[in-house]
C-alpha cells in the first residue's frame, strides 16, 4: 500500500474512527483502525462489534493494500503534525511507514486477517431526512434516557412513525419522558431502539455537519449514511413502554412564563437545591407570579418569584430541578407552558406556540 492525503482529511477520519476503537484486552484488533486503499479509494474503520464506522478519505493511491495501526497511536501522532499539508502512507514489512516533508515515523501494525468485517445492511427499509432535523431529534430527547442496563429498551432513543406519519423520537427513565415529533409522512418507520451509547457516538459524529441523511435499518441494525461517512450499529430489541396511557388528558392549572426568564431563575435556584435536586412550586390562582423555592442545608436557601399567566386551582408541588432545567433548550418557544395535573400527578412541559417537543415530569414526594 502507498498513498499520498491531505493531513487535515486523514486527521478528521482517524479521530472519528478513534473514538470508536474500544480498548479490549480479550480482542486487541479492535483498538485499531483498518485502513485500506482498494479501487481507487482510502477508507478508515473501525468497531467495537457494537457500533462501526467507515470514512472515505480523498487521496492519491499509488499502491493497493490495507493495514491496522492502534488507534490511540496514530491519533496522537496526527494531532502532533501541525506544518505539513500532505502525508504519505506506505506499507513496509507490514508496517505503516508515515512520511512528511520534516519527518518519517514508523508505527507497528496488526494483522488485517483479524479485524471484524462491518456488516452489510440490506433493508428495503430506508427514510431521507434532513440531518438537522435528525439530530435535533435526539438531541431533544436522549437525555432522559435512562443510564442503567438493567432495562435497555429505557436505555434508548425510541423512534417511530405514528399513525398520523410524524416522525417521533421518545425517551424515558421512569421518572420523566421526553417526546419530539416532526411533520414529516413515513409510513415505514420503525419502531427502533437506538441505544443510548450509540446516540451520543451519532452526536459526536454528525452534529455541526449539513445535508441530507440517509437511513436504513431491519429489526436489529441501523445504517446511517452521509457524504463519506458509514455508521452502523445495533438496536436494541425489545418493547419500548406504552408511554401514550401515562400523559394527562386533563390538567387543574396552566401556567405560562417567560422561557429566558424561567431558565434564569432556574440557574439561580439550583445553586441551592438540595441533595435530591429538589426545587418547590407554589401557584396561587389570584396571583400572577409563579413562586420557586429550593433549599439546601450546606449553601442556604432561595425564594423567588416569576412573573406568569396563571389560570386554575392553588397548587404546592416539589420536583426535580435537573429535570426541568434539562428539557427548556429543546423548547422552540418564547414562551413556556408548565400544565399541572394536581398534587402527586406529572407535570407537562412544553412550549405555547410550538408543542411539538413535550415534556413530563413525576413529582417528589418530600
Amino acid at each position: 500500500m502507498k498513498l499520498i492525503c491531505q493531513k487535515n482529511y486523514i486527521k478528521e477520519a482517524v479521530f472519528l474512527c478513534e473514538k470508536i476503537a474500544s480498548k479490549n484486552l480479550n480482542l486487541p484488533i479492535l483498538n485499531n483502525i483498518l485502513i485500506i486503499s482498494k479501487n481507487k479509494k482510502l477508507k478508515l474503520i473501525s468497531t467495537n462489534l457494537e457500533i462501526g464506522i467507515e470514512v472515505e478519505v480523498p487521496s492519491k493511491i499509488e499502491k493497493e493494500g490495507e493495514i491496522a495501526v492502534p488507534a490511540n497511536i496514530i491519533s496522537n501522532f496526527l494531532s502532533n503534525i501541525t506544518q505539513d499539508e500532505k502525508i504519505t502512507f506506505e506499507v513496509q514489512n507490514n508496517n505503516l511507514l508515515i512520511s512528511t516533508y520534516n519527518s518519517s515515523t514508523l508505527i507497528k501494525s496488526h494483522p488485517t486477517n483479524d479485524f471484524p468485517t462491518l456488516p452489510d445492511l440490506k433493508s428495503d427499509n430506508f427514510l431521507l431526512l434532513p440531518l438537522n432535523d435528525f439530530i435535533l431529534g435526539l438531541k431533544s430527547v436522549w437525555y432522559a434516557c435512562s443510564f442503567s442496563s438493567i432495562k435497555p429498551e429505557i436505555s434508548s432513543v425510541f423512534l417511530f412513525s405514528n399513525k398520523n406519519n410524524n416522525i417521533t423520537f421518545t425517551a424515558t427513565d421512569s421518572f420523566r419522558l421526553a417526546e419530539k415529533k416532526f411533520n414529516y409522512s413515513f409510513d415505514n418507520l420503525g419502531p427502533l431502539l437506538i441505544p443510548f451509547r450509540t446516540v451520543a457516538e451519532i452526536l459526536r459524529i454528525f452534529d455541526g455537519k449539513s445535508g441530507k441523511i440517509n437511513i436504513n435499518f431491519n429489526k436489529n441494525q441501523i445504517n446511517l449514511e452521509l457524504d463519506n461517512i458509514k455508521f452502523i450499529s445495533r438496536l436494541i430489541d425489545g418493547i419500548f413502554p406504552d408511554y401514550h396511557q401515562i400523559i394527562p388528558q386533563k390538567f387543574v392549572t396552566d401556567v405560562i412564563v417567560d422561557k429566558e426568564d424561567f431558565v434564569n431563575s432556574l440557574k439561580v435556584a439550583g445553586l441551592f437545591s438540595g441533595k435530591l435536586n429538589e426545587l418547590s412550586f407554589t401557584i396561587y390562582s389570584d396571583a400572577e407570579s409563579l413562586m420557586i423555592k429550593t433549599f439546601n442545608s450546606d449553601t442556604g436557601e432561595h425564594t423567588a418569584k416569576i412573573k406568569a399567566q396563571i389560570t386554575g386551582d392553588e397548587l404546592k408541588i416539589v420536583f426535580n430541578h435537573k429535570y426541568i432545567f434539562d428539557c427548556l433548550p429543546s423548547i422552540n418557544s418564547p414562551q413556556v407552558l408548565l400544565r399541572f395535573s394536581g398534587e402527586g400527578k406529572p407535570l407537562l412541559v412544553t412550549g405555547v406556540k410550538n408543542n411539538m417537543f413535550q415534556y413530563l415530569i413525576m413529582p417528589m414526594s418530600i
